[in-house]
C-alpha cells in the first residue's frame, strides 16, 4: 500500500537515481557526439555538448536541492528540507534560486537549439544573423533568462513570515515538519484583506508574467524556426541527387531527435508544473497530489538524451554493439554523393582531413571500451 512515507521514499530515490543516470547518459552522449558523430556533421556537435554540458550540471544540481513541490489553496511552494543539510535557512533559498534558474535557462535552450539549427542548413541566415559576435550572443542568451528568472524569484517569491504563518499547519499536517526547518520559494496569488476576503498579490503576477514572456519568446522561435527548418531540409532532400540511405536520413534523424528532446521537458517539466500552477490560482486545494509533480521533473535529465541516442543511426548501433564494418560501409555509400548537401547542412565546416569515409571506425572505440569509460569517469564527475 502507498503512503506517504513511501512516496516521501520513492520521491528520495528518484531525486538521486535519476541525477546519477541523468548524468552517466548525458556524459555518454558527449562520448558518442565525440567518437560516432555522423560525418559533416561539422561544429553542430559543439550545440550538442553545450546541452549535453547542461543537463549534467542539472542533474547534480538536482540532487543536491532535493526539492519538492507543494501546494496549498491560493499558493504553492518549491522548497527544500534542512535536516541533514550543510545549508541553514537563508542559503538553502539561494539554493533554490539556483535551481529557478536553470529552470529559465532550460527555457531559452529551446529557441536558442532551434535558432541554431535552422542556421546549420540557411547559409544566407547563418551569415546575416549567426556570424562573429551574434553567434555569441545566442549562447549567452540561455544565461541571461537564467539570470532573469532568479531575479524575478528573488523579488517576487521571497519567503516571508506571512508566508511562514500561512504555511505552518499545512506543513505539519501533511510533512510533520515546522516551517522554520525548510527553506522555500512561494507562488502565492491571493491574500486575505483584514476583512478576510481574497485579494490578487501583484507581484506574483508581475512574475507570472515574465514567465510567460519567456515561455513563449522561446516556443515561438521553436515552432517559427522549426517549421523553416523541416521546410528547408525537406527541399533540399529533394531536389538532391544522393541516392544513398545515409545521405538522404541523416538530418532527418538529427531533426527529429530535436523534435522529441524538445517534447521530453515539454510532457515531464513545463506541462506538469504549468498545470500546478493553475490550480493556486483558481484557489483550487490540490494539496498533496501535487507532489506527483516532482518525480515527472526529477526524471526529466535522465529521459531527455535517450531520443538522439536512439534516433541517431550511428550512435544507435554504437549502444546495441553492432558491427562497426556495417557502419563504416554506410558511410562509405554516402561519401560519393553526399558533398552537394554537406555543403548546405555543415555548420561552420571544419578542415577536410584524408581518409574522411572511415573516420568512425578509425576514431571511435568499441561499445566495451566505451561503456567502461562512462563507469570509469562517472564517479569523477559525482563526487
Amino acid at each position: 500500500m502507498l503512503t506517504v512515507s513511501n512516496w516521501k521514499t520513492f520521491i528520495e530515490l528518484i531525486q538521486f537515481g535519476g541525477g546519477a543516470i541523468g548524468v552517466f547518459l548525458n556524459f555518454s552522449l558527449i562520448l558518442l557526439t565525440y567518437f560516432r558523430s555522423p560525418p559533416h556533421l561539422g561544429a553542430y556537435k559543439y550545440l550538442m555538448y553545450y546541452i549535453s554540458g547542461f543537463e549534467i550540471l542539472y542533474a547534480i544540481l538536482n540532487a543536491i536541492v532535493q526539492g519538492h513541490l507543494f501546494s496549498h489553496g491560493p499558493a504553492f511552494i518549491f522548497f527544500r528540507n534542512l535536516k541533514h543539510s550543510y545549508f541553514g535557512r537563508a542559503k538553502g533559498f539561494y539554493l533554490l534560486v539556483a535551481y529557478c534558474g536553470s529552470f529559465g535557462l532550460s527555457i531559452a535552450l529551446f529557441g536558442v537549439h532551434f535558432i541554431y539549427r535552422y542556421g546549420a542548413v540557411d547559409n544566407v541566415f547563418r551569415k546575416k544573423f549567426l556570424g562573429g559576435k551574434k553567434l555569441l550572443m545566442l549562447f549567452l542568451l540561455p544565461i541571461f533568462y537564467c539570470v532573469w528568472w532568479c531575479l524575478v524569484v528573488i523579488i517576487c517569491y521571497r519567503s516571508s513570515s506571512k508566508s511562514d504563518d500561512f504555511m505552518r499547519i499545512p506543513f505539519l499536517e501533511n510533512y510533520d515538519t515546522r516551517v522554520e526547518e525548510i527553506s522555500y520559494v512561494m507562488i502565492w496569488f491571493h491574500i486575505a484583506n483584514d476583512e478576510g476576503i481574497l485579494e490578487p498579490r501583484w507581484p506574483t503576477f508581475i512574475g507570472i508574467a515574465n514567465l510567460w514572456f519567456m515561455v513563449t519568446s522561446s516556443f515561438v522561435c521553436v515552432i517559427f524556426f522549426g517549421i523553416k527548418c523541416y521546410r528547408k531540409i525537406t527541399k533540399a532532400l529533394k531536389h538532391s541527387k544522393m541516392s544513398s540511405y545515409y545521405a538522404r536520413s541523416i538530418q532527418k534523424q538529427l531533426f527529429q531527435a530535436l523534435v522529441l528532446q524538445t517534447l521530453v521537458p515539454v510532457v515531464l517539466m513545463y506541462g506538469p508544473v504549468g498545470i500546478l500552477y493553475m490550480f493556486p490560482m483558481l484557489n483550487i486545494e490540490v494539496g498533496f497530489i501535487s507532489t506527483f509533480v516532482t518525480a515527472t521533473v526529477e526524471v526529466y535529465p535522465a529521459v531527455d538524451p535517450l531520443p538522439t541516442m536512439f534516433i541517431v543511426d550511428n550512435f544507435r548501433k554504437t549502444i546495441l554493439c553492432k558491427n562497426k564494418r556495417k557502419i563504416e560501409d554506410l558511410v562509405k555509400s554516402g561519401d560519393q554523393s553526399q558533398n552537394s548537401l554537406s555543403k548546405s547542412f555543415r555548420w561552420l565546416p571544419e578542415p577536410k582531413q584524408e581518409g574522411g569515409s572511415s573516420r568512425i571506425a578509425e576514431s571511435g572505440q568499441s561499445c566495451f571500451l566505451l561503456l567502461a569509460t562512462c563507469i570509469s569517469v562517472i564517479p569523477t564527475v559525482t563526487s
